[in-house]
């Protein structure tokens, strides 16, 4: 029954999990669901669904792809044909294209991934939206820290349900190399995690106009423009920066870092629009921690950002262990550890050592 349990936890847990991922991870599957009936029958209201990050969609695929007119943050629909600057889109239950609704036809830019499908049918879970839904109105902008929490204890908890049902070994006496491991550990999971938090897809709205104003939000209709935005690292580290804009939008000049506590402007250019109105664009902001040259957090982010992710773990694991292995040979540093039976039998071992070393060893008489 525990089993269970656990199973069922860590179940709920990992959902939980998906749902505040967003579009964070492109190369990871997306767990997401259906607010409206545009998609029925096919796909209902509250209904989730899988949705896989790629670019390579055609005619007849269902896409989540990001809406610059249309009032949504996302929008899932069918790719009905190709038009002339990017995809026609429809729902199943809408009797017009998005496009007739003033929606610009989707560039590849904007599609975020496809709907995962088993013989064309699209693997839903019915009413796991009221979960979500739930959770967020719970949690607010909170959820992808809950979200987190959530994920960290509940593997806890299961590891422990299984150990706990294992016979007690006997219990091994603290080292200071558990003491490292567990540090290191530590420090990978946190540069995960400050990525993780601190990196953000952001949506910038625009009003198009005949005559614009000098605000900063306004550019001229049917020519190229300008607006400007704040990034803002709010750690206390260093962070690299990579700024990508999705078309209409594209970015001109962005700082390559960021100082903690500190903000910096980014310029971006939005392509010529041909009718007035209220538009969206979006801002896909990615930090780094400086713990490797630039030059290589970007080439691995260009491949995918799963795998700079992994890099700076990795790096974080490596600092840590060239520290520790510094502070192993400073003589005296473990008068500073607090806990006392790591410290003392590092301290006595040391000392024969010393003594070994400039008295020699003693011999029989």
């Amino acid at each position: 029954m525990k089993k269970i349990l656990y199973g069922a936890l860590l179940g709920l847990i990992l959902i939980t999990f998906l749902f505040t991922l967003g579009s964070k991870t492109s190369g990871a599957p997306i767990l997401t669901y259906v607010y409206s009936n545009s998609m029925e029958p096919l796909i209902k209201v509250n209904d989730a669904f899988l949705v896989w990050p790629t670019k390579d969609v055609k005619p007849g695929d269902i896409v989540m792809f990001r809406p610059v007119v249309l009032n949504a943050p996302y929008i899932t629909h069918r790719i009905m044909e190709i038009g002339d600057t990017g995809f026609i889109t429809k729902g199943d239950n809408s009797p017009y294209p998005d496009q007739e609704s003033g929606e610009p036809e989707v560039v590849i830019d904007r599609v975020v991934g496809k709907v995962v499908t088993i013989n064309g049918q699209p693997l839903v879970i019915p009413g796991l939206g009221k979960i979500s839904a739930g959770l967020q109105s719970s949690l607010g902008r909170y959820s992808r820290f809950a979200s987190l929490l959530f994920l960290l204890l509940g593997i806890r908890t299961s590891i422990y349900g299984k150990r706990h049902n294992k016979k007690r070994k006997p219990r091994h006496r603290l080292r200071l190399k558990h003491v490292y491991r567990a540090l290191t550990i530590v420090a990978i999971c946190t540069v995960v995690i400050i990525i993780y938090l601190g990196s953000r897809v952001t949506q910038i709205r625009y009003l198009v106009s005949e005559f614009p104003a000098s605000q900063g939000d306004q550019v001229e209709v049917n020519k190229l423009g300008q607006l400007t935005m704040d990034i803002k690292n709010n750690g206390f580290v260093p962070v690299w920066t990579i700024v990508k804009g999705v078309a209409p939008l594209s970015v001109t000049d962005a700082p390559e870092y960021l100082w903690p506590r500190s903000k910096e402007i980014v310029v971006l250019d939005v392509l010529p629009h041909e009718a007035t109105g209220m538009y969206q664009g979006y801002i896909q902001i990615f930090n780094y921690p400086i713990l490797l040259p630039r030059p290589w957090i970007v080439a691995m982010h260009q491949i995918n950002p799963i795998l700079a992710i992994a890099l700076e773990g990795i790096a974080m694991g490596f600092w840590f262990k060239l520290i520790f292995y510094i502070l192993g040979h400073f003589h005296g540093f473990e008068d500073w550890i607090p806990l006392r039976a790591i410290r003392d039998k590092i301290a006595n071992r040391r000392m024969r050592r010393a003594k070994a070393k400039f008295l020699g060893r003693r011999r029989g008489g």
